[in-house]
């Protein structure tokens, strides 16, 4: 880019200078010397100068007459003239040429600055062309000729090899003696033939310069014609010369062709052999031999279609068809034969007739080279690229391609069925986790094993990656029989495995999918199979289910959920509601359970059973959490001001067992309790018992942070998890909440009542309180009272409420009793009646 814009500057810096230069002329010129002489050889210049030139023999140099023409405008007609003549000269002929203006004035420009600094050069030195030509001075005259061809030149040729450098990034001498230093030839003919004409001018006058243009022109072409004859001359007798060398070259080289031919032929490193039109081997050379393992002798007693791979045989003869009968000129094929050992080989073959025209049928030339080795990695190649390296099962992309033909197949017949078992195995990261990914592997080995023997022989397994495995099953079936493998493969899996010496139990969530004619991309089957798969993930594991169009609305709507939800978290939208807590000891509502509620704009009322573990699995339960106790608080505050008489006020909050995976998850919490200005005492966290599992080391941790803050820990829905003794003994836990699911089989006679009985035996020994979760009935308020349970909640005290409705209700049934009117009111209000 610098060097083009330095060019660009160096070219308009000429073309003022030549516009300068110019100008100067026009403004000098002499009126006088504006004569129809002068007009005629300005048309003269302008029509034919440019476009007349002669070659030089043996030269690159030719001798422009325009040239000639200035120079001799310098003599007859002055400097300004000669001046005026070039620049006007040059633009046409540039024009030409070239449609480019910067370059149609650039040349012009040049030429006017080199001619006036040749005019400048003269009257320095004061030469005066027309006086020298008065005088008849030939050494002057000489003198003046050599200095205005001399300056003309460098100045011409130095400024154009300054352009010419800066566009090409050479060195100016370099360019300067590369394309101008031979054109010098041309200024000092060009201003010889303008001495000449200048003096025949002087003798004769004028009329000769009008006499000598159609000489000129007529020189011209006869001398071009004579150059073009010589170079004939010498070409023919060159051609001549050179065509007897051939001839010899020819008859010399001939034999040698023939030795090289025979030695190329026996020693070429590809098979080759010669073949008559009825197939018999007629030559083959060492190579042939080495491929196939026959001797020269053993192919010449037989025919080549004798050692084709059948299944080939027919490809070649339809090629050697077309060759024979002339639709091609020569054919090529990758084909199989069989050699001496019995063993198969792959060949590139190749096949031409020979160039016997006199034949009918002329033989053929086989060429023939071994690509066995090329062939078997290819095919390992292949088989890498479409099977799993770690179980040898089909991978994704070769099921994916099978079950785009098996759609277009069922397409094209309705009979022929299609159907997809998507299978992701159960709980397979704990092993990954707790056994390590070599156990991992050796496990998904065996399941790709035994997914194998489940099949029937039409169906492919294939392994999508990870622990996804899926199986297609096409043609002509019932769909009971898909149902059937997918039933053999959970008995299958009934089984443990043996893995370095470690046996492990594994099972499996399958989805299965019978693709309909509304299935045209194996994506959209796929996509529906998932759907089935996590259907049976959802209902519980080790189970097949089934897809139907309701399951893809579920997933269009969880997915939509999915979105506002996170919206709702964004905008706040959650409410809180209060359900009442009540205590056995004191006989009054202690305090509430503060639940998240979700009233969505078109979908209404959502669970927190369905919203909740949503939350958890997309990761937004950690703001959702603080932002349900932060309100909570807020609320709880108010709360516990509308009974002031209470005794004590108790607020439970759920935390997420997804929740304990933060480091700061007690520090939050204990911000949260500051902003809000609630009491740590008044405070009561329900955790499930999922906690103990899968937070073990920073649950417990956690939980002491918070009982140091002053919190108590509930444990919610005691009895439907994962219930390890031993940890009630480490984590600091005051109250086990019984699930609703061992409260409501309760009856008045006291039936069912064992397992709350046992729980509550389990509580007071590790001397913790008990809430009775779900009571509904009198006689499960009776039953739970006379266990002397501390607690319970359910609708039979109240259902869960909005703030304003669990603030009326907890002060009405915290308001003290009306005193009693004293003795002497009741006596006298007793008489009176």
């Amino acid at each position: 880019m610098d060097s083009q814009k330095t060019t660009r500057q160096y070219m308009l810096a000429i073309i003022g200078l030549g516009a300068l230069c110019l100008a100067i002329a026009l403004f000098t010129f002499p009126p006088e010397k504006l004569s129809l002489q002068f007009v005629f050889l300005s048309l003269l210049t302008i029509a034919f100068g440019s476009r007349i030139s002669i070659q030089i023999p043996r030269f690159k140099s030719h001798i422009a007459v325009s040239d000639t023409f200035i120079f001799l405008a310098i003599l007859l007609f002055g400097g300004e003239a000669a001046i005026i003549l070039s620049a006007v000269e040059a633009f046409f002929s540039s024009w030409r040429f070239c449609k480019k203006k910067i370059s149609v004035f650039f040349n012009a420009a040049l030429l006017a600055c080199s001619t006036t600094f040749v005019v400048s050069v003269l009257r320095v030195f004061e030469i005066d062309g027309s006086k020298v030509i008065h005088e008849e001075a030939h050494t002057n005259l000489a003198i003046s000729l050599s200095v205005m061809a001399l300056v003309q030149f460098v100045f011409n040729s130095g400024l154009a090899s300054i352009y010419g450098a800066l566009k090409s990034g050479k060195p100016w001498w370099e360019t300067w003696k590369t394309h101008y230093l031979w054109t010098s030839v041309t200024y000092f003919v060009g201003a010889i033939a303008a001495g000449i004409l200048a003096e025949l001018v002087f003798v004769i006058g004028f009329g000769v310069i009008i006499a000598a243009a159609p000489i000129i022109v007529f020189i011209y072409l006869t001398y071009r014609m004579y150059l073009k004859n010589v170079e004939m001359s010498l070409s023919q007798a060159e051609q001549a010369e050179q065509h007897a060398l051939i001839l010899e070259e020819q008859s010399r080289a001939l034999s040698e062709s023939e030795e090289r031919f025979r030695s190329a032929f026996t020693y070429a490193p590809i098979g080759i052999g010669i073949v008559s039109p009825d197939g018999k081997w007629l030559k083959v050379n060492k190579a042939l031999s080495e491929i196939l393992g026959y001797t020269e002798e053993e192919f010449l007693a037989t025919e080549f279609q004798s050692m084709i791979y059948e299944d080939d045989l027919g490809s070649t003869l339809v090629k050697l068809h077309e060759l024979m009968t002339g639709k091609v000129p020569a054919c090529q094929l990758e084909q199989r034969y069989v050699n001496k050992r019995g063993e198969i080989v792959w060949v590139s073959w190749s096949v031409s007739a020979t160039s016997d025209h006199k034949a009918e049928r002329p033989n053929l030339i086989f060429q023939i080279q071994d690509i066995t080795a090329k062939k078997l990695a290819e095919e390992q190649l292949q088989y890498k690229a479409t099977h799993d390296a770690l179980t040898g099962l089909p991978n994704r992309a070769y099921f994916m391609a099978r079950l785009e033909q098996a759609l277009e197949k069922s397409f094209d017949n309705p009979a022929h069925k299609v159907s997809v078992l998507f299978i992701d195995l159960d709980r397979f990261k704990i092993v990954n986790d707790s056994l390590g990914h070599q156990i991992g592997d050796e496990l998904l080995i065996g399941i790709a094993d035994r997914l194998r023997e489940c099949l029937r022989p039409s169906d492919m397994v294939a392994r999508l990656g990870g622990d996804e495995f899926t199986i297609l099953v096409e043609g002509r079936y019932e769909p009971r029989e898909v149902v059937r493998i997918a039933e053999r493969i959970r008995e299958k899996f009934l089984s443990p495995f043996n893995l370095s010496g470690h046996e492990i139990f594994s099972s499996a969530s399958i989805g299965i999918l019978h693709a309909s004619d509304k299935y045209t991309k194996p994506e959209d089957v796929m996509r529906d199979a998932d759907i089935a798969m996590y259907q049976a993930k959802r209902a519980g594991k080790a189970r097949h289910e089934t897809f139907t169009q309701h399951m893809r609305d579920a997933v269009k709507e969880t997915l939509q959920i999915e979105t506002d939800l996170r919206h709702a978290i964004e905008k706040q939208e959650f409410d809180v509601y209060y359900q009442p807590i009540y205590s056995f000891e004191t006989d009054k509502i202690e305090g509430f359970e503060a639940l998240a509620r979700w009233e969505h704009k078109t979908l209404g009322m959502i669970p927190p059973s369905r919203f909740i573990p949503l939350a958890e699995e997309i990761g937004v339960i950690d703001a959702l959490g603080e932002q349900i106790l932060r309100r909570a608080c807020q609320e709880g505050c108010l709360l516990q001001q509308s009974a002031p008489e209470a005794d004590s006020f108790v607020l439970s909050v759920n935390i997420s067992c997804k929740q304990f995976a933060q480091l700061k998850l007690a520090e939050n919490i204990k911000q949260i309790l500051e902003e809000t200005n609630f009491s740590p005492q008044n405070l009561k966290l329900e955790i499930t018992e999922s906690v103990f599992l899968e937070h073990t080391e920073t649950a417990i941790e956690v939980l002491r942070q918070l009982c140091d803050i002053g919190i108590e820990i509930n444990i919610d829905d005691f009895g439907t998890g994962y219930s390890n003794l031993h940890y009630l003994t480490q984590f600091p836990i005051t109250t086990l909440k019984i699930d609703r699911s061992f409260i409501s089989p309760i009856k008045e006679n006291g039936q069912n009542i064992e397992i709350v009985q046992t729980v509550m035996m389990l509580a007071r020994s590790l001397r913790m309180k008990v809430i009775a979760e779900g009571v509904e009935t009198e006689a499960q308020y009776n039953q739970l009272k006379d266990l002397n349970c501390e607690g319970a909640q359910g609708y039979f005290f109240g259902k869960a409420m909005k703030f304003e409705e669990a603030r009326d209700y907890f002060r009405e049934k915290n308001r003290p009793p009306m005193p009693l009117p004293p003795m002497e009111e009741i006596s006298v209000v007793s008489t009176l009646q």
